[in-house]
Parts: structure tokens; sequence; C-alpha cells
């Protein structure tokens, strides 16, 4: 992890005498900059091994308080209910700590969305993922994406052979995303051949590709 110099960020004529940095000073988490091997500075982040008996959501105080060492955080929530995972990560880094492992923020990728705005949420998705591993916690790569043209960046930083995690929650009825899951999962699972896909929600039938093992995690909506 590099740190940015502090001094140049938010400099003003009068930040020489700031006591301490402003609280909204570092809004794009300039401080913690991680390696990267791809056009778009998207971290890297290496193999994932752990196969996790549970997945508790992000906003489960209660289950989260009373997890298994086995268990994972997961983020297949509205964005808006993490979105402090990105804004305040020390809060973040607190709750997934707890547990011990994390998967990374499921930060939504539409397909009306311009692509530099997606390779920016598929940015922020690897660096909490970066910043959780940097402190010690065990991290599953979530993955997401939109439409063909996502492709390039959406796998990047993952490494070939890690377990990888994804979401079908709210695809099944929905012919079009269904095509574009299926579309994005067989090239997900050409490009990063990964060892076991975690699926929260259903796995449907698309999720065979090949050798590719599967493990399905009831959604909470059908866990109900």
């Amino acid at each position: 992890m590099a740190l940015a110099p502090e001094y140049t960020l938010g400099a003003t004529r009068s930040s020489h005498r700031w006591t301490e940095m402003p609280g909204n000073w570092d809004r794009l988490n300039i401080r913690a900059l991680f390696p990267s091997s791809n056009p778009w500075g998207i971290p890297d982040l290496p193999p994932a091994a752990c196969e996790p008996a549970r997945l508790l959501p992000y906003t489960d105080r209660r289950a989260v308080a009373a997890a298994g060492p086995a268990d994972a955080v997961h983020f297949f929530l509205d964005d808006y209910r993490f979105e402090t995972v990105w804004t305040k990560p020390e809060r973040g880094l607190s709750r997934c700590a707890s547990v011990g492992s994390a998967l990374t923020p499921d930060f939504s990728l539409w397909t009306t969305m311009p692509l530099v705005m997606q390779q920016w949420q598929v940015y922020r998705s690897r660096w909490c993922g970066a910043w959780l591993l940097a402190h010690g916690v065990t991290v599953i790569p979530t993955v997401s994406w939109s439409t063909p043209d996502s492709y390039p960046f959406a796998f990047a930083g993952i490494a070939p052979g890690s377990i990888v995690a994804v979401s079908t929650v709210g695809i099944v009825r929905d012919r079009e995303a269904r095509t574009l899951f299926a579309d994005g999962y067989a090239a997900m699972c050409n490009r990063i051949r990964p060892s076991l896909v975690l699926v929260y929600g259903t796995a449907l039938p698309t999720c065979t590709v090949g050798d590719t093992p599967v493990r399905s995690y009831p959604s909470r909506w059908a866990a109900r």
C-alpha cells in the first residue's frame, strides 16, 4: 500500500496552518494507493481461497455480531446501504474485521452508465478489497459487469484461479438481464478461470460453464 503525501492534497494558502486534515479532505481515498497491473489502475487482488459457510449482509449487525469463524460479510444490497465502506473506510473495516472475511462491495454497474462511471465503480470495489486485505481481512472479490463493453475492466484486478462471488438477485424474471448475465458470466469464466464461484441467489443454468464449480447461497429474500 503506497501512501500519498498528505501535503499534495487539497493545498490552499492557509493549509500550512492546519493542525489536522479536514474531515472530507480525501474523498477519493488517494491516501492509500495499491499496486495495479492494468491500464485503469484498478487494484490487483491476490487469489482468494476462502469458501464461506454463510454470507452475512453488511447491514445486519446482529448477524455480524454472532458470526462464526467460517462466515463472511457480503454487500449484495442497495448501494446506499454500504456507501460508507468507501466514504468512511475505517468504519467498513471495523465491521468486516469483526467477522474476519468479506466479499468486496458490489457497487452497481448499470447499462445506462457511461463507461467511465462503470470503471470507477469497479475501481472502488477493488480498492475496498485491497484496503480490507491490507488490514488483515480475508477478501473474496465480487464480480459484476454490464454489457460486453465493460468486460475489459470488469474483470481487472482479479487473479486467475481465484474464488469469486456473483449475484443473480433481480435477474431471474428479466430476460434481457438474464442474457447479459449469461454472456458476462461465460466471459468471466474464460478470463479468470475461477476455482469456485459463489452465487448469491438462484444458481441459474448459465452458471454451469465448463467444469467451474459453483456454490449457491440463499438471498435474504429467499431465506425468509
